[in-house]
């Protein structure tokens, strides 16, 4: 999720547990604590440019180490410029505040390790965008009534509208996998897996992605809020068959093992790229909706297969159309 959010969320989460006395202090503490797990994008390798795709939302965001950020959160602030107020609260309000960080991010398509390091599964429960003023809005605006009036009740009341909203994700979730499933039932496929992600700032148009034999098949659909689904057909794309597209690559070479990483980091959805055989995509981000040009992608080195890929984003030569304006509204 946007940083914006993460730190909104945290000042949230930290005012619902705070006292009237010290309603500012949890909320910004809260706020700094929300937003501190993403320093892990401070990790990072010149040398290898996978190492910060395989650190970002890892130990910083697993459920596991929840108390020791809040607990180094707390020391930093109360060291700095917290001392006036009880450690043990500032804990209290740095620990909420964290723990809403890996939370928020799973909610999103893009995956984060809650577990581990019991678990390096990289979970995504799609159903919010990464970005999403309706998540950010109306919880900025209770945190800054909570803080005026110090009444709680307006911190409850925009807590209670995030829930009904993750919750109408949810719902919208289930329907675009239905929906998607209605898709490949009609065109007689027989589905391996299936996937169905919230675009950015709504809860309106979703990317749709299912595997039939050994191709990925791309929509967009429109679910209203009703219920009602609008298909935009996309197209299909060949799976990524490692040991037939790269069998020259010896598979105990640092290139074999960076094509291994960058699946894991894709949950298994790799293409090849249609215009450049060295370059591989992941299918779940796409510059349109219903396209199949990857976001972004690894760049295949052969006559160099003990140094690093490459990694590229940005990539795709077709019209971008990251928001899907017109179809949200047709």
């Amino acid at each position: 999720m946007d940083p914006i959010s993460q730190g909104v969320l945290g000042s949230a989460a930290a005012l619902l547990v705070s006292n009237k006395q010290n309603r500012r202090h949890a909320a910004k503490v809260g706020c700094v604590a929300g937003l501190a797990p993403d320093l892990d994008v401070l990790i990072k390798s010149s040398s290898d440019p996978l190492l910060a795709l395989e650190f970002h939302r890892q130990f910083t965001h697993s459920l596991f180490f929840i108390p020791f950020g809040g607990l180094i959160i707390a020391l930093l602030l109360w060291a700095i410029v917290y001392r006036q107020i009880p450690f043990k609260q500032t804990f209290l309000f740095a620990t909420i505040g964290y723990a809403t960080h890996g939370l928020l991010d799973a909610l999103t398509t893009y995956g984060t390790q809650l577990l581990w390091p019991f678990s390096n599964q990289r979970i995504a429960w799609d159903v919010i965008g990464i970005i999403d003023p309706l998540v950010t809005i109306p919880l900025l605006i209770a945190i800054i009534i909570t803080c005026i009036t110090k009444s709680k009740k307006w911190m409850i009341i925009g807590a209670s509208f995030f829930a009904i909203y993750i919750s109408f994700g949810a719902l919208q979730h289930h329907r675009a996998l239905e929906a998607t499933q209605q898709i490949a039932n009609k065109t007689m496929h027989s589905v391996t897996r299936i996937k169905a992600m919230p675009t950015i700032g709504n809860l309106l148009v979703w990317r749709t992605l299912y595997q039939a034999n050994d191709r990925y098949y791309v929509n967009a659909i429109r679910v209203s809020l009703l219920g009602k689904t609008t298909v935009y057909p996309g197209q299909s794309i060949a799976k990524l068959d490692i040991d037939k597209s790269y069998s020259t690559i010896d598979s105990n070479s640092i290139q074999f093992q960076d094509i291994a990483r960058f699946n894991w980091f894709s949950d298994g959805w790799l293409v090849l790229d249609q215009n450049n055989p060295l370059m591989i995509g992941d299918i779940r981000y796409a510059t349109q909706v219903n396209g199949i040009e990857p976001l972004w992608g690894i760049k295949l080195r052969p006559q160099q297969q003990n140094q690093h890929i490459q990694y590229q984003s940005n990539t795709g030569n077709g019209k971008r159309e990251l928001i899907p304006i017109d179809m949200m509204f047709d």
